[in-house]
């Protein structure tokens, strides 16, 4: 069936060995991003497999898909603030959430007293990318807040960087999240854990100085594919191509946009805008936005460019292509973190897992 996204279990089985192996090298404590792949069973399982016990998602269905699966012993973490409706969710599954207001403590403390069940949270601090979290000076009043609380305990901070505006990490960010740390386990007479995602951090320890106190790292992106988009690089000690998307022809054919025309918005809002004149091949796929991010498929044909896509047609000019491209064709795009992302999301795209030892498996 197609379309399919098949997904190399070695690849991403060496990148989880490679990186874990690192981690331990850097000190720090590894916790994978399972939302870019929905806590997917066969890959969580995988992973589990390998050691780790920690894993952060954005969305509460795939934390408690994952708490199914791994019982008490999986250290789980909600990186999205949470919802008011959540909280007596994630008191009652000891999922601890990232927290950015001191309205939000009270009601999980409310919660937790009703159910009689501790909580843990995380408080996310505003790094510089404009996103989640409190700002700095912020800080004192949520620790006071905080230090009446009996229910609700303070497991660590948090900052996430290069997710909206594109602000990359550096030692002088590290620095003010150490200080926030350093006060708050002072205050607090306990341990208060720093955690820093994603995948963009890696890039800190990789030049051969290793920030001191940075307890442990997020990242998806650099297991599931190799790379860091916020610096538009592949990771070199790290594989790359684990997904691949596959789709088939349903229609080739000379075409060629009405000319002189007015031009409009295409179906998702979008200004068109008057493409290069003259009938050119072109290939309409059987895949959609329903199921992916064309801007994040990868083809292998150099000659050939992704026009556009609509909900369930890629549409691609082949005009320059020396290939024979025919209707009942398949064609393949190594895929990255979106299109991977809404492939996941799609159950319109067959899963099937690869691996050395045996055959596809859906």
């Amino acid at each position: 069936m197609y379309p399919r996204l098949e997904i190399d279990l070695d690849v991403l089985r060496e990148n989880a060995r490679i990186l874990r192996e690192r981690c331990s090298l850097w000190n720090v404590h590894p916790v994978i991003v399972t939302k870019g792949f929905l806590a997917d069973p066969v890959l969580a399982r995988m992973l589990w497999d390998l050691g780790f016990s920690s894993f952060a998602d954005s969305n509460l269905p795939n934390l408690l898909r994952l708490r199914r699966l791994f019982g008490s012993q999986a250290e789980l973490f909600l990186i999205r603030l949470p919802m008011s409706w959540e909280l007596e969710i994630l008191s009652e599954h000891s999922i601890s959430p990232f927290v950015s207001h001191v309205e939000v403590l009270e009601n999980l403390e409310a919660v937790a007293r009703r159910t009689g069940k501790p909580s843990s949270v995380v408080f996310a601090v505003e790094g510089g990318d404009g996103r989640e979290g409190f700002l700095f000076e912020e800080l004192p009043q949520a620790l006071e807040v905080l230090q009446h609380l009996f229910w609700v305990s303070l497991r660590g901070i948090a900052t996430t960087l290069a997710c909206l505006s594109g602000v990359l990490p550096d030692r002088e960010v590290v620095e003010r999240l150490l200080e926030v740390k350093r006060f708050f386990a002072e205050e607090l007479q306990k341990e208060v854990v720093l955690s820093v995602g994603g995948t963009t951090f890696l890039s800190l320890w990789e030049e051969g100085r290793p920030p001191e106190g940075v307890d442990e790292v997020r990242f998806g992106e650099a297991l599931l594919f190799g790379s860091d988009i916020s610096r538009k690089r592949d990771i070199p000690w790290l594989r790359q191509g684990a997904f691949v998307i596959s789709a088939e022809v349903v229609e080739v054919r000379a075409k060629e946009p009405l000319q002189g025309k007015a031009l409009g918005y295409d179906a998702f809002g979008r200004q068109c805008v008057l493409q290069s004149s003259g009938p050119r091949r072109r290939i309409l796929v059987a895949l959609g936005k329903q199921d992916i991010d064309e801007d994040q498929l990868y083809f292998d044909d150099e000659h050939v460019t992704i026009v556009g896509a609509t909900s369930n047609y890629l549409v691609l000019d082949v005009e320059e292509s020396q290939r024979p491209y025919r209707v009942g064709d398949v064609v393949s795009f190594r895929a990255g973190y979106g299109a991977v992302l809404r492939a996941f999301l799609s159950p319109y795209v067959e899963k099937v897992y690869r691996e050395k030892m045996g055959e596809g498996r859906t």
